[in-house]
């Protein structure tokens, strides 16, 4: 059985039809903001000179999502990410982005995948799990913030570069389950 996903990658003349209660609980119809955010997602790439760097995947389906943010003070100036997913995926990590621009590393560390979907004007409710991949990407790059931070006061690490440099290597490495969203909001 061949399925075909064009559809998915071309713009088309019309809108797309939003999901509605009539396209039912399994229905993969996607909101004209989804297919917007998919087609022309905002913010990829990673970030140059990144203050926190967060990985997160989803074996069960094979996406993956790393997402890079760069601070000016407590306040997020610049965030980017990669990711290899669905649809889905793409649209809510970009608008997770989106929404975590301009704010500080509290307020950001606050966002819930329902705000994500909301944000979207909704999701099918067999792709709402791919809001959270961008939200645990978001809240483990600000857990890296935190580490980068504590690194340098505890002279672990010379310089953010330096630091950058051995986290790529994975010459250090933590747990940042360690780490509870509640210490992130002081």
């Amino acid at each position: 059985m061949t399925h075909d996903w064009k559809h998915l990658y071309q713009k088309s003349q019309e809108p797309a039809a939003a999901c509605s209660e009539a396209d039912g609980p399994d229905s993969l119809a996607y909101s004209p903001r989804v297919l917007d955010h998919f087609l022309n997602p905002r913010n990829v790439g990673r970030v140059e000179h990144w203050d926190g760097l967060g990985c997160f995947g989803d074996p069960s389906c094979g996406d993956s999502l790393e997402m890079t943010l760069r601070l000016e003070g407590d306040r997020i100036v610049e965030i980017g990410f990669l990711v290899y997913g669905c649809a889905g995926v793409i649209a809510t990590s970009s608008m997770v982005t989106e929404l975590a621009k301009g704010r500080t590393l509290a307020e950001a560390a606050c966002l819930t995948d329902e705000e994500v979907i909301h944000a979207l004007d909704g999701l099918p409710e067999a792709k709402q799990h791919c809001s959270l991949l961008g939200i645990q990407a978001l809240r483990l790059a600000i857990i890296d913030t935190m580490v980068m931070r504590q690194c340098l006061q505890e002279g672990l690490v010379q310089s953010a570069q330096e630091y950058r440099a051995k986290r790529q290597e994975g010459r250090l490495q933590y747990d940042p389950n360690l780490l509870l969203k509640d210490d992130l909001i002081e």
